[in-house]
């Protein structure tokens, strides 16, 4: 039975066996299939379909080719490739590609192809007119459903040609430039193996040609970077038209205008980052350069030769020959030349193979007739002669080996306005250097002028210098010449110190004294003194961690003293410390004042009194600087402004924490404290930050404050003679988007809410009461909502809004203003009255009721001119009485009254006051019982021209109110407000010539009777 069983089962294993070798060959056969069907679904339409579809849905444009193939043997092939962006700018087209990818490599994520060409290649750009600088520095975002940037592939090995190019770039402004017969070849490979290129190019223009080449071998140690490259370059350029360059800087961004023709031969060797050799020949003729660095100058020369034959010897380099020709400069040079300050040593020992030889000369007048801005040359200044000139020679004098150099600027003269000016003495620097075994000794190192001198010796360890400069004979001298910027200074600028050297070490000791310091305002003839300020200072550099230190630095003036110390300075990018240091002041308000009305804008009116001490560590954080104090007091501050109650606090502490980003231009407060006993911001925020084109602010403060102590401080920003009493704690928070660098948007985009209000404010005689305003800025329009106060035991209801968009800005009210039974006194007399009829001029015990109510009202703001202002009103009063002083004394003195105090009554009178005049068509005052009647305008410039109706006919009658007259004397007013002039003459020639008519009149009778 056993038996049977196994003879069973034998026949079943042969089955299973036979099954599994079926289903291998099948998987097998499945898998040599999809290799073989890979090459003819992507060759086939379909595949050509599904592939542009997923390319262009990674770009902005659309990508097109007619066919496409593939084979795991012959490589890619793909013909008529084109592709237009969205913006319609840019046009590429190609004739084929072809290339053979090492497959194996792409599954390890890596590309390596091997002979890639791209045949007839043809790029065009069509410009569209420029944009604003600053709209092209922002460039545009891809729509959100495109995907953007480059994508970088880890290439291994390509071998790349490039057969009959063709770049065509047009521009509206700078016109079209056609770069053809592009043939290159490049034969990329991994760093440390040596990567080929070879290329030409024709470059056109309007007729114009310039052939260009280019050949090298260039190996690299790791990744594309100078450091550590190692191969040769050679380039040639056959007069090339710099004009023709004009649309691709365009197109590059790049601002510069260039003219004139080109040829070069240039040849170098480099060796671990270094260049071994290299050989330049470049000519041009007619060159002409402007760029907006160069402040709308011009830069030309007829020639331009440079010739240049390097050769570098571990630290020194051979120079062969290096020569520059052009217009107004030559220069040349030969011998040998130390890389680093260490070689320097072995450069000028007794037994040294080197030597070098070099000569410069420029002429000042040719370049600074062409360079006037861009060097500062004073307007209307013509240079007419001048020159700069040097050498710097190497010499073995008495077993000593020495290297020399001059230089100097000599007949240095010009006009200005008519009149010659020159330069009193020649400016020299003077340079001797030798050696002595590991030491180089500076001999000889000078500055010598009319105005002053530097002289330096000692060693390369140890070298001492000495400097005694008069600012007042500098800026005589060179001042004639140059801009020397908006002040005058005089003064004697004495400085000593020690410069040492050991190893990485490089340190600075020394002192400063500047005495009769005077700076003088060459805009208003406003000048400061100082008698002396003396400056202690104690740094360091250490080469290898390329870091400042900074020991103390001390400057005492008169009116105070700053220090820091254990301060610690990073030199460029790779340094291994940051920027920390401490910086302690003491000042004396009241003797620093006069340098902040100098440089600061201080207003000249008000005075300042107390010592301020503070603290401020500056600390380098997150890619920017962190500035605080927890330090920083004012002792005895007194602040006195004319018209204003005295400030005085006997103690002011600021607390501050900022972060600054000098280049992304953000600015974060975190912490913003101020204590005193009248002022009091608890918490202080504010943060600016520029991104994208935008600059954005936000801030919040909150703070008590007495409207007293602020009337006083703010005064000169604040109308004149306007004072505020009352209590006041407020929160106030804004927030602003505007273009970055355009400030001038900052208030048509600000958006605030604040409620501001005080208990009292006067302001030319007017008396208010308790007051609340509800102010809000929205987009950059201000809205002051409706309100009522009480002014001179009266009441004011106003409104009003500003569009701070438009210009000029102007506060409008928004419903009509009314000012109803305000108690006229005497400084609203003279300070508001007297601008609407020069007969308050000088009154005098003034008392009375009026009325004001305007329908429309207009107030110039920022900056906005005052002929801007614009009132349409009515204003009466009642019940006046004043003493007849001024302009009133003189009409009622006419007419022979003499009455100590008179009563008027001013009849409602609707005036006018637009494009700075003010006026009206009549203008009754009831003197007494008499009227008077006045027209004309008033000037915001203060000058007046009206008529004035006196209360007499030419007959002698007395006219009262209520009664009509013809022949009422009318009389002339003309002047000013502070001066104005009645014409009294007027009055008596019309007399005298009524009466020859009544005489007349009395002949004609007596003839014809």
């Amino acid at each position: 039975m056993q038996a049977k069983e196994n003879v069973i089962s034998r026949p079943k294993r042969k089955n299973k066996k036979r099954i599994l070798k079926l289903v291998s060959a099948f998987i097998v056969v499945l898998i040599v299939s999809a290799v073989f069907l890979v090459p003819v679904i992507v060759s086939s339409e379909k595949g050509r379909t599904i592939i542009l579809t997923k390319i262009n849905n990674s770009l902005d444009g659309k990508i097109d080719f007619a066919s496409l193939s593939m084979s795991w043997w012959k490589g890619i092939k793909v013909t008529d490739v084109s592709f237009n962006d969205s913006s319609g700018q840019t046009s590429v087209e190609v004739k084929q590609i072809t290339t053979k990818p090492h497959y194996g490599s792409i599954l390890f994520g890596r590309v390596s192809l091997g002979e890639t060409i791209i045949d007839e290649p043809r790029v065009e750009i069509n410009l569209k007119a420029q944009q604003p600088k600053k709209a092209r520095d922002s460039r545009q975002k891809p729509p959100a459903n495109k995907k953007s940037g480059p994508i970088a592939l880890p290439i291994r090995k390509v071998d790349l040609v490039i057969n009959n190019g063709n770049l065509k770039v047009a521009d509206p402004q700078a016109g079209t430039v056609e770069i053809a017969q592009i043939n290159s070849k490049l034969n990329l490979r991994l760093p440390s193996k040596r990567t080929d290129f070879d290329m030409t190019m024709v470059v056109a223009k309007q007729g114009s040609a310039s052939k260009i080449s280019a050949e090298g071998q260039i190996t690299t140690k790791k990744g594309w970077t100078l450091k550590g490259t190692s191969g040769d370059l050679t380039v040639k350029v056959d007069d090339l038209d710099l004009g023709s360059l004009g649309p691709l800087l365009a197109w590059a961004g790049v601002e510069l205008d260039a003219q004139g023709q080109v040829s070069a031969n240039i040849k170098s060797e480099m060796k671990d980052g270094r260049f071994e050799n290299l050989s330049a020949d470049i000519k041009a003729k007619n060159l002409d350069l402007m760029s907006p660095r160069l402040k709308d100058d011009r830069l030309k020369t007829s020639l331009l030769i440079v010739e240049i034959e390097l050769s570098s010897d571990k630290e020194l380099i051979n120079i062969n020959n290096l020569q520059v020709q052009a217009d107004w400069l030559k220069a040349q040079a030969t011998g040998v030349v130390p890389t680093t300050f260490k070689s320097l040593a072995d450069f000028v020992k007794a037994d040294s193979k080197y030597d070098l030889q070099s000569t410069f000369s420029c002429d000042l007048a040719a370049l600074l007739s062409q360079m006037p801005h861009t060097l500062g040359l004073k307007e209307g200044m013509k240079v007419t002669s001048g020159k700069l000139s040097g050498t710097v020679s190497t010499v073995t004098k008495n077993g000593k080996r020495k290297v020399t150099g001059k230089a100097s600027l000599e007949e240095l003269k010009g006009t200005v306005d008519g009149k010659t000016i020159a330069l009193q003495q020649p400016i020299k620097v003077e340079a001797e250097i030798t050696a002595e075994k590991d030491k180089v000794i500076f001999d000889k190192v000078g500055f010598t002028a009319s105005f002053g001198k530097i002289d330096c010796s000692g060693t390369s360890e140890s070298l001492q210098y000495t400097a005694d400069i008069d600012l007042s004979a500098l800026q005589a001298q060179l001042g004639q010449f140059f801009d020397m910027g908006k002040y005058r200074f005089a003064g004697q600028v004495i400085e000593k110190g020690t410069i040492s050297a050991k190893k990485q070490q490089i340190t600075a000791v020394g002192s400063s004294t500047i005495k009769n310091l005077r700076i003088t305002s060459k805009k208003d003839g406003a000048s400061i003194s100082e008698p002396q300020t003396d400056i202690e200072f104690a740094v360091g550099y250490d080469r290898k961690s390329r870091v400042v230190n900074i020991d103390s630095i001390k400057a005492i003036t008169s009116f105070g003293q700053v220090d820091i110390k254990d301060g610690v300075v990073p030199i460029g990018k790779k340094a291994e410390k940051i920027v920390e240091m401490t910086v302690t002041a003491k000042v004396d308000l009241q003797k620093a004042t006069p340098f902040a009305v100098m440089f600061a804008s201080f207003p000249k009116k008000m005075q300042l009194a107390g010592a301020a001490e503070s603290e401020v560590s500056i600390r380098f954080e997150k890619q920017g600087y962190r500035v605080a104090t927890d330090a920083t007091h004012i002792k005895n501050l007194k602040v006195n402004y004319p018209g204003q109650k005295p400030f005085e606090a006997n103690d002011v502490s600021i607390v501050f924490d900022t972060e600054v980003n000098p280049l992304q231009k953000t600015v974060n407060v975190k912490k913003l404290q101020l204590i005193s006993p009248q002022i009091k911001i608890h918490k202080g925020e504010f943060s600016q930050v520029s991104k994208d084109g935008k600059t954005k602010l936000e801030g919040r403060v909150d703070c008590e404050y007495d409207w007293a102590a602020v009337s006083t401080i703010t005064a000169p920003y604040l109308p004149q003679g306007l004072k505020l009493e009352g209590q006041r704690k407020d929160s106030i928070s804004f927030t602003c988007e505007y273009p970055t660098g355009q400030k001038d948007k900052l208030l048509e985009n600000l958006n605030t809410k604040a409620k501001v209000g005080f208990a009292k404010a006067q302001y030319m005689g007017l008396n208010f009461g308790p007051t609340e305003v509800d102010i809000q800025i929205e987009n950059g329009l201000l809205k002051i909502a409706p309100f009522s106060t009480t002014v001179n035991n009266g009441q004011l209801n106003f409104a009003a809004e500003a569009d701070f968009k438009k210009k000029p800005i102007l506060l409008k009210t928004t419903q009509p203003v009314e000012i109803k039974n305000v108690q006229v006194n005497e400084v609203m007399s003279r300070k508001l009255l007297v601008y609407v009829n020069p007969i308050f001029l000088g009154a005098v015990d003034v008392t009375g009721v009026a009325n004001f109510s305007a329908e429309r009202l207009a107030i110039p703001l920022a900056g906005a001119s005052k002929n801007e202002l614009e009132v349409i009103g009515t204003i009466d009063a009642d019940k006046l009485k004043l003493k007849p002083i001024g302009l009133l004394g003189l009409i009622l003195s006419s007419t022979g009254q003499q009455d100590s105090t008179v009563n008027m009554k001013i009849h409602p009178t609707r005036f006018v006051l637009q494009n700075g005049l003010l006026q009206y068509e009549d203008m009754q005052m009831d003197i007494g019982d008499n009227p008077v009647n006045f027209k004309g305008a008033i000037g915001l410039d203060n000058s007046v021209n009206m008529t004035v109706t006196l209360p007499y006919t030419m007959s002698g009658r007395t006219v009262r109110v209520g009664e009509k007259a013809d022949d009422r004397i009318s009389l002339s007013l003309t002047g000013t407000i502070d001066k104005p002039e009645l014409d009294m003459g007027k009055l008596f020639e019309d007399q005298l010539k009524k009466q020859l008519e009544k005489q007349l009149l009395k002949g004609l009778e007596k003839l014809f009777e």
